[in-house]
C-alpha cells in the first residue's frame, strides 16, 4: 500500500514540502504542477494521458476545471491567486 499524505507542510521553517504533483497521477492524468491556495491547500494542474479537446485539468477541493492549454490552466491559476510550490521545481 501506498502512502500519500494529504495537504502541504508549512515551509516558513525551511521544512521540505514532501510531496509532488507526479503523486498525484493516475491511470488518466499525470500530475504536472503543485501549487497552494491561500489556505495552503493543494492545487494539483493535470494533464490527461489521451488526446482529447480539454486535456489540461486544474483540481482543488472538490472542484475540477478543463482547459485546451497549460497556458489556459497557468492562467486561472494565477488569477485565483494558487501559488506554485518552489520546493518542486527541478
Amino acid at each position: 500500500m501506498k502512502f500519500i499524505p494529504i495537504g502541504i507542510m508549512d515551509t516558513k521553517d525551511n521544512v521540505p514540502v514532501f510531496i509532488r504533483a507526479s503523486d498525484f497521477g493516475n491511470n488518466r492524468y499525470d500530475g504536472v504542477q503543485l501549487r497552494t491556495d491561500k489556505k495552503q491547500n493543494p492545487v494539483i494542474v493535470m494533464r490527461s494521458k489521451t488526446v482529447g479537446a480539454l486535456p489540461w485539468k486544474v483540481a482543488y477541493g472538490f472542484s475540477q476545471i478543463y482547459f485546451r492549454s497549460f497556458r489556459e490552466a497557468v492562467e486561472f491559476c494565477n488569477s485565483r491567486g494558487f501559488q506554485i510550490v518552489k520546493e518542486q521545481v527541478v
